[in-house]
């Protein structure tokens, strides 16, 4: 039985949350534990760490105490600074990120027992930086400068490359609704979070027993175990598992751009990566003596990811019909001009009754997604529509035989 199942198993005794979240707080740990000690090239490093948000309608659904005890566990075989304070600033980050690495430590984790705690940081002015940061360059291992001023000068710290982080945060599906911003979907920010959502418990503890510490000791003294078994060492797709995951991907490029509204796509554009990551943390956990990823490591992660996947149409299917996020005006937009396949962006304009700025928006929004493009002339600009190309295959990833 995998690392996984004896995480989900054990934490089930005492917390009533769905099964769903308790296992992808397991990925998360387990992932968090690997951090950059094994990778798959596809084509450059992917590496273990996750963006995982746990969604729910508010109330019973106790999503923060798995996460917290999942982090207590964690904290003996990470180091001390590994687990970084929320909400920093760019000052703390390049202090506590340089801090890691000449440590000899690449990696670095955020909690948030609110998603809204994040956001709302994140969206203030001063704290703006702190977004490109987490979301855009750390997530991915990208390089990173800080500046700090120093008496007689600036000093430069260089993070390199292979510095990444991990995330986790909980959120109530209402907030995320009437929270989340047009552009939050459009710039591809909600697609680097893995959302698990649950409806519904299958456990109902009115007096949960204690936690047993040794229980949790134990876990964590196994994942200490499979992480002693790795120093960078790469992963590659067997021939059957590599065939798999293009079928899988396959069929979600196919049904994203089959669900209609423009931003989808981009909505669930990282499954396929998160289904490489799972992937890898699944092989790693196994210890089977080989760095190779089976096809049986590849269906389990994508049961996780067809649950994401899911969450992630419910919460778009229902942001539509109620109005929410992402508003009306996408979808009237993109349907005149699909109607009018050729149409001048001045009668698009008087036929929505928008404003410049907000049908400029929408176009944004639909250009990044390659449904239009821009023809001018001597009789003004007109947005074409672009029938979208759902059949692209990504090459087999590292594959072997």
């Amino acid at each position: 039985m995998a690392w996984i199942e004896d995480f989900t198993n054990e934490f089930a005794k005492y917390f009533d949350t769905p099964d769903e979240h308790l296992e992808a707080v397991g990925y998360f740990a387990a992932g968090t534990a690997l951090a950059n000690r094994v990778f798959v090239k596809s084509p450059d490093e992917v590496m273990t760490n996750v963006y995982l948000v746990l969604c729910s309608p508010p109330g019973w659904y106790h999503k923060s105490a798995p996460t917290r005890n999942a982090i207590r566990m964690l904290r003996p075989i990470l180091g001390p600074k590994e687990v970084i304070p929320s909400n920093p600033s760019v000052e703390a980050l390049g202090k506590i990120i340089p801090e890691l690495c000449h440590g000899g430590i690449g990696h670095g984790v955020m909690v948030y027992d609110e998603f809204r705690s994040f956001l709302t940081h994140v969206r203030k002015e001063y704290a703006a930086p702190v977004a490109s940061l987490v979301m855009e360059k750390l997530e991915r291992g990208i390089p990173v400068q800080f500046a700090r001023k120093k008496e007689g000068g600036v000093e430069i710290d260089t993070i390199p490359e292979g510095f990444i982080l991990s995330f986790i945060a909980s959120a109530n599906t209402p907030w995320l609704l009437e929270n989340l911003r047009q552009s939050d979907i459009s710039g591809g920010m909600l697609s680097r979070f893995l959302l698990i959502e649950a409806h519904e418990q299958t456990r109902n503890y009115e007096l949960p027993p204690p936690i047993d510490d040794a229980a949790l000791r134990q876990l964590g003294a196994a994942l200490q175990n499979i992480r002693t078994n790795y120093s960078a060492q790469e992963f590659m797709f067997t021939g059957s598992a590599a065939r798999l995951y293009s079928e899988i991907y396959r069929d979600i490029r196919k049904k994203a751009f089959e669900h209609g509204h423009p931003e989808y796509p981009s909505l669930i554009s990282r499954a396929p990566l998160y289904l490489k990551k799972l992937s890898l943390i699944r092989a790693a956990i196994e210890v089977r003596g080989d760095n190779k990823i089976r096809a049986e490591d590849v269906e389990a992660a994508s049961l996780v990811i067809f649950h994401a996947i899911q969450a992630s149409t419910e919460i778009m299917d229902e942001a539509i019909a109620t109005d929410g996020i992402y508003g009306k005006n996408l979808v009237c937009v993109r349907k005149i001009i699909m109607a009018n396949e050729r149409i001048r962006k001045g009668r698009l304009l008087q036929l929505t009754h928008l404003k410049m700025r907000d049908l400029d928006e929408v176009l944004v929004s639909l250009f990044e997604q390659g449904l239009i493009e821009y023809e001018r002339s001597k009789d003004g600009v007109f947005v074409v529509w672009k029938e979208p190309q759902a059949n692209g295959v990504e090459s087999g990833a590292g594959e072997t035989v």
